[in-house]
């Protein structure tokens, strides 16, 4: 059993390196084009329509990334149980991308700052739509990997033809927006698909209100802690967008899609050991606290690697990426690194405390880093633009390491009394 459990883990573990290494192959080839060919500012803009898009899909989401897929990898065997968790959560999150679209169009359509490029808000929309089609959860609790990274390959391979055959100029914004789009609709669509005909899951729209609002109030702590991550993940964007311009908003954005690149080498394992490490709480508790000391040791190791290289490389990255020597965009992604190191920690450890259903605990650290980034970040975007951002990102990921790295070390020295304790009060 042991060895069956290492056995699906290494394999999720290889998919989602080769999906990772796609995430990074492919942007790689198009990421310089795109900045090159639309210019810095409508690079902005198509960025802020992304972020925007993904701002609101954290509300669509409700978190069932890792509720959902902790409750399918607890139930992953019991398939009647399997099919009633996806038509819930399906059905919850059909309801919240018609209610958003509705509210997101009368927006966008009566809203004057939206009047120059409202052709390409509109076509964003298609993101969010898209991310709703694909249960990433279900694949994720089903530990099925291998067919989320054959379906991206082919949309990747597919969208990268598309960018370089049709966008020729900065007037085809609205052309990179909608090309964008694909890499979410295609992969929703295909899914529907394989969860039919592979998984024999049957979709049933789900009308008990009761059982609606069940669901809604089991995810709220894993739904607010997104909510305040987005703030100062997807926020920065949104934020320079309106108050620094679309100049500023591409240059973060340069800067941010670089460090994501280094961020996402660990998301491999991290997102592969979760439904392992949520079975293995439940099952194995003292093996899960001996697993999880490795895991972080691992990690800090890990981190530093990554941002020190980071740091060394950025004038490098910026000649390639944006084609010329530009000391903003270096120094932007200087303090980047120093964010990736704290990043990549602190998704670690929020994994653990996940898989530990310490929901609230964790919600708590980072509504004190977003309540943070709320506060300082528009008046500093107003007097430095996109350096004050980064500084404002960089303070909300420090205060989480240090709020989760207490809330761990804790739990790894005393993880009996912590565990009786955190349950007694919380669940």
């Amino acid at each position: 059993m042991k060895k069956k459990m290492k056995n699906r883990l290494f394999v999720n573990i290889i998919s989602l390196v080769v999906l990772q290494g796609s995430n990074y192959i492919f942007p790689l080839v198009t990421f310089p084009y795109l900045v090159r060919i639309l210019g810095t500012n409508n690079y902005g803009v198509l960025v802020f329509c992304i972020a925007i898009m993904q701002f609101l899909n954290i509300l669509v989401d409700y978190g069932f990334n890792l509720s959902g897929t902790r409750e399918i990898s607890i139930n992953k065997h019991i398939k009647n149980k399997v099919n009633e968790i996806y038509n819930i959560i399906m059905t919850i999150k059909i309801i919240l991308t018609v209610l958003i679209g509705i509210i997101y169009f009368i927006c966008v359509e009566g809203l004057p700052f939206f009047e120059e490029n409202r052709v390409a808000f509109l076509l964003s929309y298609l993101i969010l739509v898209g991310n709703t089609l694909f249960p990433i959860w279900l694949y994720q609790g089903l530990e099925k990997m291998k067919y989320i990274t054959y379906i991206n390959i082919v949309v990747k391979i597919l969208v990268t033809m598309l960018i370089f055959m049709f966008i020729k100029g900065e007037n085809d914004i609205n052309i990179a927006v909608f090309f964008q789009t694909l890499y979410y609709i295609i992969p929703g669509v295909i899914s529907l698909f394989f969860v039919r005909r592979k998984f024999k899951i049957q979709y049933r729209f789900i009308m008990d209100i009761k059982i609606i609002k069940e669901e809604l109030l089991k995810g709220k702590y894993v739904f607010f802690t997104n909510l305040w991550i987005n703030f100062y993940s997807q926020g920065p964007l949104i934020i320079l967008g309106f108050i620094s311009g679309n100049n500023a908003t591409g240059n973060y954005g340069i800067g941010q899609k670089i460090m994501v690149a280094f961020y996402g080498l660990t998301q491999p394992v991290i997102q592969a050991i979760y439904p392992y490490i949520c079975e293995m709480y439940d099952n194995k508790k003292e093996q899960f606290f001996s697993f999880r000391k490795k895991v972080l040791i691992l990690a800090f190791i890990a981190s530093i690697l990554i941002a020190a290289s980071l740091f060394i490389l950025s004038p490098q990255l910026t000649m390639f990426i944006y084609g010329s020597y530009n000391l903003r965009i270096i120094l932007l992604i200087r303090v980047f690194s120093i964010i990736v190191c704290l990043s990549i920690m602190n998704t670690v450890m929020a994994r653990f405390i996940y898989a530990m259903d310490l929901e609230k605990m964790l919600n708590k650290s980072y509504s004190i880093a977003g309540i943070t980034f709320i506060i300082f970040a528009v008046p500093l975007t107003i007097w430095f633009k996109e350096f004050g951002m980064v500084t404002v990102v960089m303070l909300a990921e420090a205060i989480i390491f240090i709020l989760n790295t207490r809330s761990s070390m804790g739990n790894t020295l005393y993880p009996k009394r912590y565990n009786v304790k955190f349950h007694k009060n919380f669940r």
